[in-house]
């Protein structure tokens, strides 16, 4: 595959397509959603393709894998998620698992890979005007001031 495909698949997406949910502890994640990725695939490697396996239930999850091609280049994720949701969500449960096997095949391309590092994607949504960092950015560092031994929100799984 090409540098400059890569660079363009690996930049950061605007700050408008962030979303964000809220993690235990009152923290947030920003995530780019599986329709924005599709997106960037389309307008870089127009001839991308994908394959799912079946689903399996493991334990209280579904389980999916997902094999991204670009470029003659094969790249696996695997996605999961609970098979018997605690509340109502948008989407069945396969279609979550096989959404998180998308992106994080796509990320083994270095799509959206930048997310982990979520102090990045703060200051990266904020030089872009993004109020909704801006106001979790005050929150955290309200809630440190309050609570000084808890350690910064992480992603966890």
């Amino acid at each position: 595959m090409k540098t400059e495909r890569l660079d363009q698949l690996k930049a950061p997406f605007p700050a408008a397509d962030h979303q964000d949910r809220v993690l235990p502890g009152g923290g947030k994640w920003f995530f780019i959603p599986w329709q924005r990725i599709r997106k960037r695939l389309n307008e870089v490697c127009p001839e991308w393709s994908v394959s799912y396996s079946d689903p399996v239930i493991v334990g209280e999850y579904v389980v999916v894998r997902c094999q991204l091609t670009l470029d003659g280049l094969t790249r696996e994720g695997v996605g999961n998620d609970k098979a018997y949701a605690d509340k109502q969500t948008y989407g069945t449960p396969i279609e979550r698992a096989i959404a998180d096997a998308f992106k994080n095949a796509a990320e083994q391309f270095g799509v959206g890979a930048y997310l982990d590092n979520q102090k990045f994607v703060i200051k990266h949504m904020q030089k872009q005007g993004d109020g909704r960092a801006y106001a979790y950015s005050d929150a955290r560092q309200q809630i440190r001031a309050q609570n000084p031994s808890r350690p910064a929100t992480r992603k966890v799984g």
